[in-house]
């Protein structure tokens, strides 16, 4: 499998429908997470994060608005519609559908994902909720 199709394979499994069983096998061994601000994720830690997400917003599903790359790196940029119905940092569901958008990069190594940064706008998602101090 080319590395674009593994990242848009892996993007629409386990971030689009929560497949942890895919994480688990589009994953290399030692595969580590990084979200922005926060310490980084081994593949546990991972599908902590992942089952989290699904609970405080069930229907999570981005679209890939651009993908580029070449056999060893995958760069993304993407968006969708999300709704607040679990409980997401501490704050109850306000039923609130949002905007978000982000972009990761992937680092393939012997064909599974190895590596995944991603930047979000976790700005602007706190703000759609509610969650920032006026």
């Amino acid at each position: 499998m080319e590395a674009k199709d593994l990242v848009a394979t892996y993007i629409e499994e386990v971030w689009n429908c929560g497949n942890l069983v895919a994480l688990s096998d589009l994953t290399a061994p030692g595969f580590t997470y990084h979200l922005g601000g926060q310490p980084p994720r081994d593949l546990a830690g991972m599908e902590q994060f992942i089952a989290g997400i699904r609970e405080a917003f069930p229907d999570w599903r981005v679209t890939v608005e651009s993908i580029v790359g070449d056999e060893s790196l995958v760069a993304v940029r993407w968006s969708g519609e999300v709704t607040h119905l679990g409980l997401f940092h501490g704050a109850p569901a306000t039923g609130k559908t949002i905007s978000v958008s982000g972009i990761n990069l992937y680092r393939i190594e012997g064909g599974k994902v190895a590596q995944e940064w991603e930047q979000m706008d976790s700005l602007g998602m706190l703000g759609q909720l509610g969650m920032l101090p006026t």
